[in-house]
């Protein structure tokens, strides 16, 4: 019975060790089951942009579309990315395009005008760090040419087309396609001319010449480009609530075929349609107004559409004796004068910043008194 004392300790030692080693190794496969958990997450957590929706509609006589990209991953994206549009079918394709390419959320920043021979526009977002849930919002205006010979416009988008995103999924583009006629798109339309047929004969004297020549004119068809054509539909002057001033008021309208557009080239800080005060006597002696007025910069009167018309109306600093020391005042569309030219020159240089098919017909006059 002495003798086996030990033997039982032994075993209850031996015992005691293997289920501590047991212990010891579920911790460690524990562990870096852990581990490898963990590097398995932080491999998959990164941003991922997608297509969140679209728009179409027709503004000022341009088709406006819109899309936007929203960050459905679980990190933010830090890196600029550039979207490409493609519009078109590779043979009929849009060539211009005014983008409005927000610089954040808050600010709508100023329209870029985009040319491209194949129909591809490539643009760096500037509102590219978006967190996860954030969206950015691009917007463009464009008119289908007139050589576009087919019944429906498709679109491509690709972002991220040079992989600086580190994304989930990079599978970034969304095609689709618009009905021109049952969306109402807008499309240029040229005007032709057919010249008469016209015939002119010469005949000579028949003792000496028995024939007589005719010589006939073949017809011919002649292009007109359409061209917008501003006028002052009409102004008012009117006391403002503000000492000194006036509130000028005056409506402007295309009466041409084609939309007045904004120049690629205008001064941003400039409205597309502005517009110069004149005062005058009766007997001829004209006065320019120091100040002129101007649309608004937003992309909402960039642009005027044929056959439509917009207001301009704005409180300016007036003193009462311009109104009772003149008897006309006059308005004239297109048009400043003074120092501002040296700070917004003219586009086309002696008729204004619109090239219209009318240049004599900006002006307006009306007697006061």
């Amino acid at each position: 019975m002495d003798e086996q004392q030990p033997q039982t300790q032994t075993q209850t030692v031996s015992v005691s060790k293997t289920k501590m080693a047991i212990a010891v190794g579920f911790l460690g496969l524990a562990a870096l089951a852990a581990g490898f958990t963990g590097m398995r997450a932080r491999g998959t957590v990164k941003a991922d942009l997608v297509f969140a929706k679209s728009g179409v509609s027709v503004e000022d006589g341009m088709n406006k579309l819109s899309f936007t990209l929203l960050n459905k991953g679980s990190l933010a994206v830090t890196s600029p990315f550039v979207l490409n549009v493609k519009l078109g079918d590779g043979k009929n394709v849009v060539h211009t395009v005014k983008v409005q390419n927000p610089p954040s959320a808050d600010i709508k920043g100023s329209l870029e005008n985009l040319d491209s021979k194949d129909g591809s526009f490539d643009i760096l977002a500037k509102n590219f760090k978006l967190k996860p849930g954030q969206s950015t919002t691009v917007t463009y205006w464009f008119i289908i040419p007139s050589e576009y010979d087919a019944t429906s416009l498709p679109f491509e988008y690709t972002w991220d087309t040079t992989n600086l995103v580190s994304e989930t999924n990079e599978l970034n583009s969304h095609k689709g396609s618009y009905n021109i006629e049952q969306m109402g798109l807008v499309k240029e339309v040229p005007i032709l001319i057919d010249t008469p047929l016209e015939t002119q004969t010469e005949t000579t004297d028949a003792a000496s010449t028995p024939v007589s020549d005719t010589v006939t004119s073949t017809p011919t068809a002649t292009t007109v480009e359409p061209m917008p054509d501003l006028v002052i539909q009409n102004f008012n002057i009117s006391d403002s609530p503000y000492a000194g001033r006036k509130n000028v008021s005056i409506t402007i309208k295309n009466i041409g075929n084609a939309p007045a557009l904004r120049p690629s080239t205008m001064h941003q800080n400039f409205g597309t349609f502005v517009v110069q005060l004149y005062f005058m006597h009766d007997d001829g002696s004209v006065y320019a107004f120091p100040q002129y007025l101007s649309s608004n910069i937003y992309y909402a009167t960039m642009n005027l559409a044929a056959g439509k018309e917009m207001t301009i109306s704005k409180d300016v600093q007036m003193a009462d004796t311009y109104l009772t020391n003149f008897d006309q005042i006059k308005m004239k569309v297109d048009w400043v004068e003074g120092s501002v030219t040296s700070i917004a020159p003219f586009t086309e240089p002696g008729r204004g910043y619109i090239l219209e098919s009318n240049e004599d017909n900006n002006e307006k006059t009306k007697k006061f008194r």
